[in-house]
């Protein structure tokens, strides 16, 4: 067994208070005693492939060399849609074939995608409503096992991808994005960087900058959540770098009626 392989996480949407997970492991651990599984999160929000993929960017660089990641938001199980296998350099990812992986795909080392085909790895069961079970957990702990990755299917590259949306320097001093997600505090998380913003004052000698987002409008960053007062909206830079619309102990979403997709500007003068 290659022990640089004996790590799963998970990433799903089914929750805790049904038996979706416990069977999860139970096949894995069926299969190869010895894995190693940690969850990342059960919480995603039902159907959003998005928002796993969004949790998955920004855990998995986290983890040792080679590890497998199970993810499983599948509104699409069932039907024609491919479970696909991702590879990189140095880890494995196992999903449905529905964009779930797309920010993997914009890995430096991504390498490629094949399509999980090879039967005789999955659970010998008739119903095709459970394909975590089935499919990806089973896949997941023979690949743990050691199983060779062109083992487990061929390779394609028709996969499915989303654009993952950037931020762009507009007009020389305007630099646009939007929140990409907004997690369980309401904090509503842009695709903004503080290095978006070092090149801009670098590149052109601005010192200062609005941010505005619907009808807001901040004139700086704070340096922490606890900087501004209780109840009070502001802007911060985030543990990733990017920058975050927040509401001190309170919930941006619902004070600034927030969402993703939202447009975010920063003027520059």
């Amino acid at each position: 067994m290659d022990l640089r392989k004996n790590l799963v996480t998970l990433t799903t949407d089914f929750g805790t208070r049904d038996y979706f997970v416990g069977a999860m492991k139970g096949v894995m651990y069926g299969i190869n005693p010895d894995v190693n599984i940690v969850d990342i999160s059960h919480e995603v929000p039902s159907h959003d492939i998005w928002g796993a993929a969004y949790l998955l960017s920004n855990t998995y660089r986290y983890f040792p060399e080679y590890t497998i990641n199970v993810v499983v938001v599948d509104p699409g199980v069932g039907s024609q849609r491919r479970p696909i296998l991702a590879v990189t350099d140095k880890r494995y990812f196992i999903a449905p074939d529905n964009g779930v992986l797309s920010f993997i795909f914009n890995d430096p080392e991504f390498s490629r995608v094949l399509h999980i085909n090879a039967e005789h790895y999955f659970l010998p069961v008739q119903g095709s409503t459970f394909h975590a079970r089935d499919i990806f957990a089973p896949c997941a702990a023979w690949l743990s096992k050691g199983v060779e990755v062109d083992k487990i299917g061929d390779e394609i590259t028709d996969y499915a991808k989303f654009s993952v949306p950037v931020s762009k320097l507009e007009s020389g001093n305007m630099l646009t994005g939007e929140v990409l997600y907004v997690d369980k505090f309401g904090n509503s998380i842009t695709n903004i960087s503080y290095e978006d913003i070092k090149k801009v004052v670098e590149g052109s000698g601005y010192s200062n900058f609005n941010i505005s987002v619907k009808e807001h409008t901040f004139n700086n960053v704070s340096p922490y959540y606890a900087s501004i007062n209780r109840g009070e909206p502001g802007v911060v830079v985030n543990g990733n770098g990017f920058l975050e619309i927040y509401v001190n102990q309170g919930d941006a979403r619902r004070v600034l009626g927030l969402k993703r997709g939202e447009k975010v500007k920063l003027v520059f003068g």
